[in-house]
């Protein structure tokens, strides 16, 4: 009867155990799936935005480039209301970059905040120059000093894309060893069936070892009693 009742305490006790470590196991892969969906967001929109932002300045410098170009005279005029425009959507984009939080108390957000602000200030320089058609004067100031600006702020904005990337992998090694100690804990907790057998067939076989030694060394156990 006894033995019965044992047995129907193990096995509710194995349903309730396997039970729990299916909960604790959908749990888990819900909160990393919100941790994981998280990194993608954070790493995935500064990324994007820092490549769009790099081709908006690339264009600014193309146009500049068109705009001081012996062979684009005819065209020069329709060229600057374009830099005009991208250059400001340039600026618009880099200073929203900036206020990310990816980048928030960072070298990264004043870097690409100040740089853009110069960038700017240099093309409109640039622009009142070609407005009067002072293009050897707006070619000079583009060669030695908007080109040199856009290059420092390329290069702030590589730094930020690296920046963006290495958060990302640390974030990744941690959730991994996150999922490696869970992990283990839960082939230890749903491993307790074999450990409470392997406990049962110890103590069974010092049960019959010590049955066997009484049946066939009582002299053992007599002298002990005798001592005593």
């Amino acid at each position: 009867m006894q033995f019965g009742r044992l047995r129907f305490v193990l096995i509710i006790a194995l349903l309730a155990s396997n039970l729990l470590v299916g909960v604790l196991s959908l749990l888990f892969l819900r909160s990393m799936d919100r941790r994981y969906g998280a990194l993608l967001e954070s790493s995935v929109a500064p990324i994007n935005s820092l490549r769009t932002l790099t081709r908006e300045l690339s264009t600014v410098q193309r146009l500049a480039r068109r705009a001081v170009d012996p062979d684009n005279e005819t065209a020069w005029e329709g060229l600057l209301p374009q830099m005009a425009e991208a250059s400001d959507a340039a600026l618009l984009h880099a200073q929203k970059i900036a206020r990310m939080d990816t980048f928030r108390d960072t070298r990264h957000h004043a870097s690409i905040d100040r740089i853009s602000l110069e960038y700017d200030r240099k093309v409109d320089e640039f622009l009142l120059l070609a407005r009067a058609k002072k293009f050897t004067e707006a070619n000079q100031l583009n060669v030695d000093v908007l080109r040199p600006c856009y290059d420092r702020l390329q290069l702030a904005l590589d730094a930020a894309a690296d920046h963006v990337q290495q958060q990302g992998s640390d974030l990744r090694d941690r959730y991994a060893e996150d999922s490696r100690l869970f992990g283990g804990f839960l082939l230890a907790f749903a491993g307790w069936p074999l450990l409470a057998a392997s406990v049962l067939i110890i103590v069974m076989g010092l049960l019959v070892v010590g049955l066997f030694a009484a049946v066939f060394f009582p002299k053992l156990f007599a002298s002990k009693e005798h001592a005593a």
